[in-house]
């Protein structure tokens, strides 16, 4: 299926989610042990070097959050039954899901810091498992790993004189930007508001399921 038909609330969404777990990610990493919440690469590593070391309490950390940004993930299985994106589908009810686990991440980090990262992680795993594919393209928006990826590889098609679809170029590099300019937000905030600046992502998390309702109800309306 063409790529260059991409419409626009589809490169808005891509643009808005990665800025959201941008902003969640350096939250996380100034906050706790500089503790990834976004993606579990670094997590699992940590964990193999945790067990190699026996360090118990580490150990359980770090399987609870591998296991917590699963959880996550199921719970967009459970809900939207597939991750193809495509308009029409109930999206308001996982962003929902974000924004509340956020917010009970910030309720409990004065008094459990280490283990309220469990629901950022949660939240993250609910997102990224939102949208896996587009018409063909991979795409996440909580790491960077597979956008940088496909960036080089646009990169070295063109140096090939290959064809490549600009669309999709486009598609990556605005999550890219979004995934640094949400993570400059979260910089420039958490020395102002410390652990209130977690209210930020939630209240973003929030705006974004009411504004995918309010047009998803439109929609619905003109399919009657």
């Amino acid at each position: 299926m063409p790529f260059y038909t991409l419409p626009l609330w589809v490169q808005l969404g891509a643009f808005f989610l990665a800025f959201n777990a941008g902003m969640i990610n350096v939250l996380g990493l100034v906050t706790v042990l500089h503790q990834s919440v976004s993606h579990m690469t670094g997590n699992v590593s940590m964990l193999a070097q945790a067990i190699t070391n026996w360090q118990p309490s580490s150990i359980l950390y770090l399987f609870l959050i591998t296991l917590s940004y699963v959880v996550g993930s199921f719970y967009s299985g459970l809900i939207l039954g597939n991750s193809q994106f495509r308009f029409g589908r109930l999206y308001g009810i996982p962003l929902s899901l974000v924004a509340l686990f956020i917010f009970l991440c910030w309720l409990l980090l004065p008094y459990f810091p280490r283990y309220a990262l469990l629901w950022a992680c949660v939240a993250m795993g609910v997102q990224n498992a939102m949208v896996s594919h587009y018409k063909g393209t991979i795409i996440r928006t909580t790491h960077l790993s597979g956008v940088l990826t496909d960036l080089g590889l646009a990169l070295g098609y063109r140096a090939r004189g290959l064809e490549v679809e600009s669309k999709r170029v486009l598609l990556h590099l605005l999550i890219l930007i979004g995934f640094f300019l949400g993570g400059l937000l979260a910089s420039l905030i958490y020395p102002l508001l410390k652990l209130n600046a977690f209210l930020i992502p939630a209240l973003f998390s929030f705006m974004l399921s009411m504004a995918y309702w309010v047009i998803y109800l439109r929609y619905r309306h003109r399919q009657n």
